[in-house]
């Protein structure tokens, strides 16, 4: 695996599958720098938990959804580490509900942090990867958005519409060396499992092949085999990691 000494930003890094991702990397021999929004305290602890073993991580804190943040933050990275080779863009919210009791509110936060953030993190980083002839962008999305499930609606669509923007982006920039994946996890054993009522997940469960949840470990496999460059064949690809969901 050819990670080392790669840089590489992960979103959404101190909680959950983004930092199963970026603990990955470090581990592998990338320089992570993590982007998160709320505790200061995971992300010392991530942070004093990898340097003390010789992995490199970094942390920025501030809201994906704010470009001056996004803005500031890419131009710093540069400053510092003079190119980026891999972005992934996990960091997203849920407010899940169906389409006419979804509020106006939940929607726009919804898909201005999950599609917002990526977008800002891409339109800032592209320039730069285009420059270098070289990058990798990994989006991570949902098997709702792949198959559409009715009550996250927004949810559902804010990830559906970063597929459409992975593809878009692959078609124009695959020429120049940039590749764009977007990686769509199942039910995930996360943190926010415990936010789903058990009926929901004895649902979700019901209608997964392999009757069990996922591993935040198994996204983060998928995703460094993504960001390793022997693997640069994949381009405008969905990679469904959910144990065989059917519904």
């Amino acid at each position: 695996m050819t990670l080392k000494d790669k840089v590489v930003i992960v979103t959404g890094a101190t909680r959950g599958i983004g930092k199963e991702i970026a603990v990955q990397l470090a581990k592998n021999g990338a320089k992570v720098i993590g982007i998160y929004a709320r505790s200061e305290k995971a992300a010392n602890e991530i942070q004093e938990e990898l340097n003390r073993y010789g992995h490199e991580i970094y942390f920025y804190k501030g809201e994906v959804n704010d470009r001056s943040f996004v803005q500031q933050t890419i131009q710093d990275i540069m400053n510092s580490h003079g190119k980026i080779d891999v972005l992934v863009n996990n960091a997203g919210i849920n407010r899940d509900n169906f389409i006419f009791k979804t509020e106006e509110a939940d929607w726009n936060d919804v898909f201005q942090t999950n599609f917002g953030g990526t977008y800002y993190f891409c339109n800032e980083v592209i320039p730069y990867m285009v420059k270098q002839k070289s990058g990798n962008i990994i989006n991570m999305v949902s098997v709702s958005a792949v198959n559409g499930r009715e009550a996250q609606t927004n949810y559902g669509c804010s990830k559906g519409a970063i597929i459409g923007f992975t593809r878009m982006l692959s078609r124009m920039y695959s020429t120049q060396g940039i590749r764009v994946n977007a990686v769509a996890p199942g039910m995930i054993e996360t943190e926010m499992i415990q936010h789903v009522p058990d009926n929901k997940l004895s649902n979700f469960l019901h209608h997964t092949n392999t009757k069990a949840l996922g591993q935040t470990e198994q996204i983060a496999n998928i995703v460094m085999f993504l960001a390793d460059d022997e693997n640069s064949y994949f381009t405008s690809t969905v990679f469904k990691i959910d144990g065989g969901f059917l519904r």
